[in-house]
């Protein structure tokens, strides 16, 4: 029996995430901008005859027809006419429902590596086309490292790296649905967002002055108005090391961000001896996340 073919499926970040309305189609117009981190999913392709079948590490996330690795191959298999099966298997690490874009990068993942196994070449506006009927984040994830999300997230355009940040990645104890983050914050929303708070940011990091002060994400009213288990990570982040602490996405998580390693490990050290769950990882380049997705030429298996 061959080796399987490992993609990993990596975890986003937003480094500023602005809403500015409800739209007519019933999404809301996002301005983001999204950055890799290392922490992953990973997914192993097999061969088969006949269905595509998926199995998973957590045995809390479905298997059914709404799972999007399934909903990805299905749309692959009617877009391309391939009438190939698989069985997948999914090794599940990053949090659900924690605003870490773990499906959508999955459903990416996805789509990259059946076209490996089954010998597809779709024009890459085909798959994005894919991407953006399978959820708003996962074109990002056909593109990777730090870039600007327009539209509902699905406009999505390349920018120069971020410099390299360490973090601590402190799930919420209580997921948060998208669309009731969404709505919560529409209780809020008095007028349009602010688009210049994004514009500055992509300033900063095409013009190498980015800092930390910039980072921002319109959800985090949400969770300091509920003061609900959701925030629980930020109550317990270590106080000192962390320049920034910053909700991931919609929610639940929040990420500790810090400029040295050094404080990162030692932040994470400190939480471990108090009983907190946190997962110390950094952000990816462009370059790092695509050498670290999709496997070597000649090789099946990942590093």
């Amino acid at each position: 029996m061959s080796a399987p073919i490992r993609y990993r499926a990596h975890a986003k970040i937003n480094l500023g995430l602005e809403v500015l309305g409800p739209r007519p189609d019933g999404y809301h117009e996002i301005r983001t901008v999204y950055q890799s981190i290392g922490l992953c999913d990973t997914l192993e392709f097999h061969p088969a005859a006949g269905e595509v079948v998926l199995t998973c590490s957590d045995p809390r996330l479905g298997a059914g027809e709404d799972n999007l690795v399934l909903k990805a191959a299905g749309a692959l298999r009617a877009a391309t006419g391939c009438g190939k099966g698989a069985r997948i298997h999914l090794v599940k690490r990053i949090p659900m429902q924690a605003g870490l874009g773990g499906g959508s990068s999955d459903a990416a993942a996805t789509l990259l590596g059946l076209c490996r196994l089954w010998r597809l070449a779709p024009a890459q506006e085909l798959l994005r086309d894919l991407a953006l009927k399978l959820g708003s984040d996962v074109p990002f994830f056909l593109v990777g490292g730090t870039a600007l999300g327009a539209g509902r997230g699905e406009e999505v355009y390349a920018l120069p790296d971020a410099p390299p940040m360490h973090l601590l990645v402190l799930p919420g104890t209580a997921g948060t649905p998208t669309g009731e983050a969404y709505r919560l914050l529409d209780e809020r929303l008095t007028g349009a967002g602010t688009p210049h708070r994004i514009e500055a940011l992509v300033q900063g990091i095409v013009e190498g002055t980015l800092s930390e002060r910039q980072f921002f994400n319109r959800f985090e009213e949400v969770f300091k108005q509920r003061g609900d288990e959701g925030s629980s990570g930020r109550q317990t982040a270590p106080p000192h090391g962390a320049g920034r602490m910053l909700l991931a996405g919609s929610g639940s998580s929040w990420i500790g961000i810090f400029p040295d390693r050094s404080q990162a490990q030692e932040a994470y050290r400190d939480l471990s001896h108090r009983g907190i769950s946190a997962v110390l990882t950094s952000t990816l380049t462009r370059k790092d996340y695509w050498e670290l997705t999709v496997p070597r030429v000649g090789k099946e298996t990942l590093p």
